[in-house]
């Protein structure tokens, strides 16, 4: 009989990012709907202007879905900067184990933007 053990995380991806402090994410993963796994995008945006950041998440988003699926949540967020938060706050976003994001890319603030669910008017967060 044979028992594996010491179980060892390793990370399978690295995302490059020119400018945390001004940035745009697309994590794909997935979320529960019940006990049902569905595929799902989660994405972040980070802005810096005179020192400040201000960060908005949002996830799980189904382009094709007329209604926002179960679990979504829209999260904003400033602080003054520190580079070391902004790390962490893509870190957190890119490792959050309830998300299980396999793949990660750096998109434009615009295209993210439109990806936010309709009818809301997000944008004058980041301003």
């Amino acid at each position: 009989m044979l028992i594996d053990y010491s179980v060892v995380k390793a990370f399978n991806q690295t995302l490059e990012i020119d400018d945390p402090g001004n940035c745009a994410i697309i994590a794909h993963g997935t979320y529960r709907d019940g006990k049902i796994k569905f595929p799902g995008d989660y994405y972040m945006i980070i802005k810096t202007v005179m020192g400040t950041v201000k960060i908005i998440k949002w996830g799980p988003s189904q382009p094709d879905l007329l209604e926002l699926p179960g679990g979504f949540s829209l999260e904003i967020k400033c602080f003054k900067y520190k580079e070391a938060s902004i790390n962490r706050e893509i870190t957190l976003f890119l490792n959050d184990g309830m998300k299980e994001i396999y793949e990660a890319a750096v998109i434009t603030q615009d295209e993210a933007i439109s990806m936010l669910p309709k009818d809301y008017n997000y944008v004058a967060t980041l301003e």
